[in-house]
């Protein structure tokens, strides 16, 4: 089961994350075992989506902050160009 989930916004991932819960508590009461792993796959997939996406805002609202303070947001990065 592939699921694209780079298109959606942290608060889309959420709500995917709770509607796949409720699936996967629902295939746990009917014994679909490998339903269930399918399941928690795609859980995995949409925790980690949560995870890289919530790093990066923090990445630019850092750069944000730098860029309002008159600093170089770049100033930590090596520029070998």
């Amino acid at each position: 089961m592939f699921l694209d989930l780079e298109d959606l916004n942290i608060e889309q991932l959420l709500e995917k994350q709770i509607e796949l819960r409720k699936k996967l508590s629902q295939a746990h009461l009917t014994g679909m075992v490998g339903v269930t792993s399918q399941i928690q796959n795609l859980l995995d997939q949409v925790s980690i989506e949560i995870r890289t996406k919530t790093a990066q805002q923090a990445v630019e609202k850092e750069r944000e902050r730098k860029i309002d303070n008159g600093e170089d947001p770049d100033d930590d990065t090596l520029n070998i160009g």
